[in-house]
């Protein structure tokens, strides 16, 4: 069996996807690009909603750290530095990094090509923007094995994602400027009947 998805194939220049920690001065970067960001990232260039998620292609990418201050308006002073770790080209000049999208109630895939996302954490620093550099139509066989992306529950399905001994968290998926809900995802490491471009590895239950 297999599905059709949109592939989009990205350059990012740099990009902090973080994990939302409570308290303390360090905010992590995970290295894969989950649904909830996806979607944030096209609803906010093309105010349309998609079902989709990505990764980051190895070997294109390196981890550094970034220090910045949180300022308060009203105030106008600084409060204590935090740091979030983020991820630089390593060998090139742009992270390379491909997303998958649903086609359902998308018109087909050509008007992608060259558009300009923003995704992740500290948009206002120049972070998280990428161009799309192919647009295309493809086939993936539905495999068993491990999942290499974060998925929200509500989207699997439409993704042909089908949990069999599931590794869940949480993303956290805004609904307005200022507030937004954690809703329950499939993470990395689930295993899974999928679309094989999904998968880390193919894989058996007696492996």
């Amino acid at each position: 069996m297999r599905l059709r998805l949109i592939k989009l194939e990205l350059d990012i220049d740099t990009i902090i996807i973080g994990e939302r920690v409570k308290g303390g001065i360090y905010r992590p970067c995970i290295e894969t690009i989950p649904s909830s960001t996806v979607a944030g990232a096209f609803k906010y260039a093309l105010g349309i909603d998609v079902i989709g998620a990505g990764f980051l292609l190895e070997g294109t990418y390196e981890k550094r750290d970034f220090t910045y201050c949180v300022k308060d308006k009203y105030l106008e002073t600084a409060r204590m530095p935090l740091i979030a770790s983020c991820l630089y080209p390593a060998g090139s000049d742009k992270i390379k990094a491909e997303i998958y999208l649903s086609p359902k109630n998308l018109d087909g895939h050509a008007h992608f090509e060259q558009l300009e996302l923003f995704f992740g954490a500290l948009k206002t620093k120049g972070f998280g923007k990428a161009t799309v550099k192919k647009a295309a139509e493809v086939d993936s066989e539905i495999r068993q094995g491990i999942l290499k992306v974060r998925v929200l529950e509500a989207g699997a399905c439409e993704l042909g994602i089908k949990p069999l001994a599931p590794v869940y968290g949480y993303l956290f998926c805004p609904q307005n400027l200022t507030s937004g809900t954690y809703r329950r995802a499939l993470f990395e490491g689930s295993l899974v009947k999928a679309p094989e471009v999904f998968l880390k590895e193919v894989t058996f239950y007696d492996e």
